[in-house]
């Protein structure tokens, strides 16, 4: 019994030498690596569309980026509060710069793979795909 106690005291007498540095922890974009799930949760993305001819992040916060197939830069529009109609989904309509976007996220139908359908209309331009919340 006396050798455990006097153990036990060597025991936290090494543990409390000192103060022990210890490393904060990975911030999340270190983490995200391969994940695009993780990426996208951490550069802020709530919703993520893709189609034929383009890629739409809806972020948290105040924008909504578009990137077309083949353009070198992505359309960035002000993010606006979605309405939200009496079929089961959202509604975005913003406008900068003399371009107009329409974001319809259509719940009640589904793409293949489960996930709600998106229907986009860009300066008249419609395009179709699907879309995950984050």
């Amino acid at each position: 019994m006396r050798v455990l106690i006097v153990t036990a005291l060597i025991a936290l007498t090494a543990c409390s030498t000192g103060p022990r540095e210890e490393l904060p922890p990975p911030q999340l974009p270190q983490r995200a690596g391969v994940d695009t799930t993780v990426a996208a949760r951490a550069e802020g993305i709530e919703f993520r569309a893709t189609g034929e001819g383009f890629v739409l992040d809806i972020f948290r916060t105040e924008r909504i980026r578009l990137t077309l197939t083949g353009a070198d830069e992505p359309i960035v529009f002000p993010k606006p509060e979605p309405r939200y109609p009496a079929w089961n989904g959202m509604i975005y309509e913003t406008t900068d710069g003399g371009r107009r976007l329409i974001i319809e996220v259509r719940n009640f139908s589904r793409c293949p793979s489960g996930e709600p359908t998106v229907q986009l209309t860009l300066d008249g331009r419609a395009f179709t795909g699907c879309g995950q919340s984050f």
